[in-house]
């Protein structure tokens, strides 16, 4: 039976892969802060790992998001955002080598976003870190695949339909540039390709058949997927 480990994996995609491969019949372990475990702590990843864990999909879902003009964003947003959205990406992988949890061969996928190449009005902190988050996981590939047999990829959805950080999102940006909720809607499914924000099912259905076996996924090694650009 396979073994993926999830951070994030609570709500939104995260929740949504998990159900997905559950299904599929593999053995699954979730990290995130709804059961106590901070993803971008190194001591609460170590006190995570379970004795005897071999995990043969990591995939690095956590993630948060705040929303701001450049000049009123607090530095513990910024901080909290990079630790999230990038060093836990780093961290959570550095300490499962470290403590031989990582099978071989392996696969990891990073969720990333669009935003990572793609300028968002009030979004210098989110976007950075997805920036740093996209640059790392070619860097991870680039390393991990000849040194420990790790094939890495990365997936970059657009805005999500149905979760807290799109209801976080049409929130802030109704108080931040004084538009009606109507209005925030309009702006924002104005520059999705598809007219419509991604539906985390589909999106999870999609890595999970990927991931279902290795031949699906063994040529994608250093790439990163568009999700609805």
């Amino acid at each position: 039976m396979k073994t993926a480990l999830i951070t994030g994996h609570s709500s939104g995609l995260g929740a949504a892969l998990h159900q997905h491969l559950e299904g599929m019949g593999w053995n699954l372990v979730g990290w995130s802060t709804d059961n106590g475990v901070d993803v971008a702590d190194a001591s609460s990843v170590r006190d995570a790992i379970a004795p005897g864990l071999k995990v043969d999909v990591l995939v690095n879902c956590a993630g948060v998001n705040y929303i701001n003009w450049h000049e009123d964003t607090p530095i513990d947003e910024w901080d909290r955002l990079m630790n999230t959205n990038a060093r836990s990406m780093w961290l959570v992988t550095k300490e499962l080598l470290l403590a031989g949890a990582m099978a071989k061969p392996a696969t990891i996928v990073n969720i990333v976003s669009n935003a990572s190449h793609m300028p968002m009005t009030n979004s210098a902190a989110y976007n950075a870190s997805k920036g740093a988050a996209h640059i790392l996981t070619l860097q991870m590939n680039r390393e991990l695949k000849k040194r420990h047999d790790i094939t890495v990829f990365g997936v970059s959805p657009n805005k999500m339909s149905g979760t807290r950080m799109s209801a976080y999102i049409g929130q802030r940006v109704c108080e931040l540039r004084g538009m009606t909720p109507e209005e925030a809607e309009a702006y924002q499914l104005a520059s999705l390709p598809a007219g419509e924000e991604t539906d985390p099912n589909t999106c999870a259905e999609f890595i999970a058949f990927l991931l279902s076996e290795r031949q699906r996924h063994k040529y994608l090694a250093g790439c990163i997927l568009p999700y609805g650009a």
